[in-house]
């Protein structure tokens, strides 16, 4: 007969996976962090019109959306070094793999975004004697801001949920820790149900937060 179902089990280990869970949330922040300023820079490259920009960006975006994550981060722990001498943690080589893998989707989402913003828009900024950087910055941008925020928030939370692969370099995020932490009691299912509640709870919030901004730019436009 089997052991009984036991979740108490856990309950001395919290403290050692509420480590990892910050671990895992630092590394949501940093990868998005980096993921939407690079996603910002690729669009407006593939949006430049000019083959020097445009082709890089697009085949950066391809490469990075194309080829598996797990890969990547795997590809930036083990070969970096022998070809830049460049040697990252395992921290260091999942925040970078996973910040450069999810700009390549912000430069797809943004470039979508930017372009259904009507060409009126950009004929009347003319009109009222703005440059093209200007109406990019006041007009432009904000619209699609706007237009992005549903798609850009999926995105989000799909990238926290990825965060769990850089168990794979041994990076102290939360699937990591939890995989000790089984190890050592002998009680994977426990483990991996507390760990499975966590990665449930923690894009919540991200969620909701999308949700209310959502609400609130349709009652500005109301």
């Amino acid at each position: 007969m089997g052991a009984v179902f036991d979740i108490a089990v856990v309950v001395p280990y919290m403290p050692d996976l509420a480590s990892g869970l910050w671990v895992t949330f630092r590394l949501g922040v940093i990868s998005v962090a980096l993921g939407v300023v690079l996603g910002l820079l690729l669009a407006l490259a593939r949006l430049s019109g000019t083959r020097l920009l445009a082709w890089p960006a697009y085949l950066y975006i391809e490469l990075f959306r194309t080829t598996p994550p797990l890969v990547q981060i795997i590809w930036f722990y083990y070969g970096l070094p022998p070809l830049t001498g460049i040697e990252l943690d395992p921290f260091g080589a999942a925040a970078l793999a996973l910040g450069l893998n999810i700009a390549a989707f912000f430069a797809e989402i943004f470039r979508a975004g930017v372009e259904a913003v009507p060409a009126t828009q950009w004929q009347a900024a003319k009109v009222l004697g703005l440059g093209p950087l200007d109406t990019l910055r006041s007009v432009i941008l904000p619209q699609a801001a706007r237009l992005v925020l549903a798609p850009t928030g999926t995105t989000v939370i799909y990238l926290v949920k990825g965060t769990a692969l850089a168990s794979a370099i041994g990076a102290p995020e939360l699937l990591r820790v939890g995989q000790l932490v089984a190890l050592e009691t002998f009680r994977p299912v426990e483990v991996l149900t507390v760990i499975a509640i966590a990665y449930f709870v923690l894009p919540c919030p991200i969620a909701l937060a999308f949700m209310a901004l959502e609400r609130r730019i349709a009652r500005a436009r109301a």
